[in-house]
């Protein structure tokens, strides 16, 4: 048991060492409460013996003043009397107080806080024949303790006309304690409290430490996993661009049949397929790897939308519909990554041809008050406003074409929102089903 105990506490030490933060927390869970309860002793000590030093010169002026008041009355009867009841009245801590005459042995109470007590011998008189002779000149004191706290029986002699004296008081300072044990329960109460704090901080640090190690895990992983599609996607570019160029050799061959030549077409159509979903999730990588770099410049809008129009024009054609630009009068000038726009509007046309049976796809563009919008229109099968919600998530396509010969990765969309916030602009979606769809970008200098 005291091994595996020291075995704990051995690798909490070198796990304390290793960690500069959990060190911290240590030191605070340890040596804080231990400095906090010699702090709070050193205190209470100290109030003790200004209390108790208080209480002394009290108890010391009380006796001077009835001292006083007997040697300065030739009839010291009634004045000392009156003297007494202040004192008792004002002071809530002095149970007795009496004035005892002494002759021979024989100590007869003159003076007392209870009449019925006057002229009546002191039946308790160990301690009266026991005063020293200091007792003359400073009260003697003699501190016991009963079930109700501590209690002081005071003394002090006083001698006129030959006659000797002993002033008698007795103090319950049980109250003072009282008050004191309650100050000293919250102090540690409070200790306690402050304890705990630490003790779950030190647990809340350790917890960070494993989050903190399971991050960095996490995150070395996905590294090795970017690294890992990136050069699967690279090796894949490579033997696909061969295949595809031995695909033209072959439907460009004049000894191979029909159907051979069909076999050679379908081989390149699915080699291209694979070029673009390669190139898919190699933007994919990019994207969320953070390597994709913005390197803005003023450029005119109309120019990458016209070109965009141009390159596309023969797809449009091909599927028999019109691919319309209409330009704006004025230049639209505005700072951006012409690549990176252009990358964007492409994929955004070239979608809106993919889903277009008839009719046109139509783009347009206008800059007011720092707002720069580019729409491109489709009179295509449109969206539903449940599908709208998803069209930019990954992997996902929408319209119900998983089951229709439109192919693609479902991450072009996905792509372009992500192209389209670097660039510090938003894209939206208005679109009515059956009718068509409006894809929005807009961008803010």
């Amino acid at each position: 048991m005291i091994s595996k105990a020291l075995h704990t506490l051995e690798n909490g030490l070198k796990m304390m060492r290793s960690n500069s933060k959990l060190f911290f927390v240590g030191v605070l869970v340890f040596v804080f409460p231990i400095l906090f309860v010699w702090i709070t002793q050193s205190f209470f000590i100290t109030a003790y013996d200004n209390i108790h030093t208080a209480q002394k010169q009290k108890v010391s002026l009380l006796h001077d003043a009835i001292a006083s008041s007997i040697l300065a009355n030739s009839s010291f009867e009634d004045p000392t009397t009156q003297l007494m009841q202040k004192i008792i009245a004002e002071n809530s801590d002095i149970l007795k107080i009496r004035l005892v005459e002494k002759e021979g042995n024989v100590f007869t109470i003159k003076l007392s806080n209870k009449p019925e007590q006057i002229n009546t011998t002191e039946k308790s008189d160990e301690l009266y024949r026991s005063l020293p002779l200091s007792a003359e000149q400073d009260t003697f004191i003699v501190e016991t303790s009963l079930a109700t706290g501590r209690v002081w029986q005071t003394f002090r002699s006083v001698t006129k006309n030959n006659t000797s004296y002993v002033i008698f008081s007795e103090h319950d300072f049980s109250q003072v304690d009282s008050v004191m044990t309650s100050r000293r329960q919250q102090s540690y109460f409070g200790l306690t409290a402050i304890f705990l704090f630490l003790a779950l901080l030190a647990y809340w640090v350790r917890k960070q430490m494993d989050w903190q190690a399971a991050h960095s895990q996490l995150v070395q992983r996905l590294h090795e996993r970017d690294l890992f599609s990136n050069m699967i996607a690279h090796e894949f570019r490579t033997p696909l661009t061969a295949i595809k160029g031995y695909a033209s050799f072959l439907q460009e061959s004049t000894t191979l049949t029909t159907d051979e030549k069909r076999f050679a077409t379908n081989i390149r159509t699915s080699a291209e397929r694979l070029v673009v979903l390669v190139n898919d999730f190699l933007e994919v990588a990019r994207v969320q790897s953070g390597k994709v770099k913005i390197a803005k410049q003023e450029v005119d809008v109309r120019t990458i939308l016209q070109r965009v129009t141009e390159d596309l024009q023969g797809i449009a054609t091909e599927k028999g519909l019109k691919l319309i630009f209409k330009p704006v009068d004025k230049p639209v000038l505005f700072y951006t990554d012409a690549d990176r726009m252009t990358q964007v509007v492409t994929n955004i046309v070239t979608n809106a041809i993919k889903y277009t049976e008839s009719g046109s796809v139509t783009l347009e563009c206008a800059y007011k008050t720092n707002i720069l919008t580019i729409k491109v229109k489709d009179t295509g099968t449109g969206i539903s406003a449940d599908d709208q919600q998803k069209l930019f998530a990954p992997f996902t396509r929408v319209g119900g074409v998983d089951d229709s010969a439109i192919t693609g990765s479902g991450l072009g969309m996905w792509i372009t929102k992500q192209l389209v916030e670097l660039l510090g602009g938003s894209v939206g979606v208005e679109s009515i089903e059956g009718i068509g769809t409006h894809i929005v970008m807009t961008f803010k200098s």
